[in-house]
């Protein structure tokens, strides 16, 4: 992980710069940040990106909102996702 990355990956506290930073990073920096962030609202943010490998980093994160996994595991349109939310969901529950 860069130092950008590492940076944002430990943040607990996030401002709208900050959530916007990460908005505007490629989709492999949002992919691998997706897995490791515990900021709520970026997660759902995340959670709708158009490219299937951030949402699947998102749906991993076991900080990711329960209504947010339970919509990808659900609706998500790509089997991959659906089956990490669907896992994550499960882990929580154990």
């Amino acid at each position: 992980m860069n130092g950008d990355l590492q940076f944002y990956a430990v943040k607990t506290e996030w401002s709208p710069w900050d959530e916007a930073a990460v908005l505007k990073m490629g989709y492999e920096m949002r992919a691998e940040l997706a897995k490791a962030i515990t900021c709520a609202g970026l997660l759902v943010d995340l959670s709708m990106d158009q490219h299937e490998a951030v949402r699947k980093g998102v749906a991993q994160n076991p900080h990711t909102p329960i209504t947010t996994l339970r919509r990808l595991a659900e609706q998500d349109l790509c089997s991959s996702v659906q089956d990490a939310a669907q896992n994550t969901l499960r882990i929580l529950a154990s």
